[in-house]
């Protein structure tokens, strides 16, 4: 994790000099300004986590300056290192923009000065902290009200489908909640791929109310025509697999065989990818990469795993399954999917 930011900021450039000598060595990063203006300059293009400023300064003085600070930057720690030591002007700083600690010129670095930056250093960084998990909290309320909303559209549809609802919606809290526990990524790629597994949700939501009908890998034609016209080779085992009646959910099949694609074309193209259809007692679909290092680049993400996890469990449910094979450069897609009666 990078430095937190620390900001000095003092008219008096001998202050500024001791200053940097004494924080050198620091597991923080140190920058200075010699007037409030400065500072403000900083704020513009760095994060600062703590503030420390002189209170007496021409033009714009520390509380005039901190009161700006508070406006823009509410998070950052406000601290106050300074000669005049005023009473009155020590409780109105306080009260004005809440001075997290108020040190008075000469000071002592090891037992008043280093310590109270560091202090300061741990309450943001608990302040950002609980930002992050205030985040992860709405995520989490967001989808439970999405879900609550869904199954409260969907109560007339039968209790086949809402079985399956409950199932997938397990399924979807338990891959969040695990990545929640897991992932220490920063909160901005948690909501990404947040949103990446919500559409694939939602897009199971769509195929509801469940249909079992029948069809054949023709009435895929003009998808198949897409992938070929992007230089995509389809190879079936025989002249006869297109033609063969399967009985199944045709859109989960879609929508599995879709994302799936997807997936894959996150870092190879579309002629490094050869799909190939194949029918023993099932229907199965062969996604090969012929790049290794974009196959092994797409499989080792944290959000194809956890979308090709809900997409295996989503097969399961419809009898069908996905199996991954890093040595062969594969993902398979074992449909589930037999010939109709």
């Amino acid at each position: 994790m990078d430095r937190f930011n620390v900001l000095f900021v003092d008219d008096e450039t001998n202050i500024l000099n001791s200053i940097k000598r004494i924080t050198i060595q620091e597991d923080f990063k140190s920058l200075f300004a010699a007037s409030g203006e400065k500072a403000l300059e900083q704020f513009q293009e760095n994060e600062i986590a703590v503030i420390v400023t002189d209170m007496r300064m021409p033009k714009m003085n520390g509380l005039e300056l901190l009161e700006k600070v508070k406006e823009i930057s509410p998070n950052t720690v406000r601290m106050v290192l300074s000669g005049y030591a005023q009473i009155s002007q020590v409780i109105v700083t306080v009260n004005k923009v809440g001075v997290f600690k108020y040190i008075t010129k000469p000071w002592n670095n090891e037992e008043e000065f280093l310590p109270a930056i560091h202090e300061a250093l741990e309450y943001y960084k608990l302040v950002k902290e609980n930002e992050i998990f205030k985040v992860q909290i709405e995520e989490k309320n967001k989808l439970y009200k999405k879900i609550l909303d869904s199954n409260n559209n969907l109560v007339k549809n039968s209790q086949k489908d809402i079985n399956y609802i409950k199932v997938v919606s397990k399924i979807i809290f338990d891959l969040k909640n695990n990545m929640y526990d897991n992932s220490k990524d920063e909160c901005s790629r948690q909501k990404y791929i947040n949103q990446l597994i919500d559409k694939v949700y939602f897009q199971y939501l769509e195929t509801i109310p469940s249909i079992s009908e029948t069809f054949t890998l023709n009435s895929l034609q003009s998808k198949f025509d897409e992938l070929k016209s992007r230089n995509l080779p389809i190879i079936y085992d025989n002249n006869n697999t297109a033609q063969i009646n399967y009985l199944g959910n045709k859109r989960v099949f879609e929508l599995i065989f879709n994302n799936v694609l997807e997936v894959i074309t996150w870092d190879s193209k579309e002629d490094e990818i050869l799909l190939n259809f194949t029918h023993k007692t099932t229907l199965n679909i062969n996604f090969f990469i012929r790049n290794k290092n974009n196959f092994l680049k797409t499989i080792s993400k944290t959000e194809a795993k956890l979308i090709l996890n809900f997409l295996d469990n989503l097969g399961k449910m419809f009898g069908g399954k996905i199996i991954i094979v890093p040595d062969k450069f594969l993902i398979n897609i074992n449909t589930g999917l037999k010939i109709a009666d």
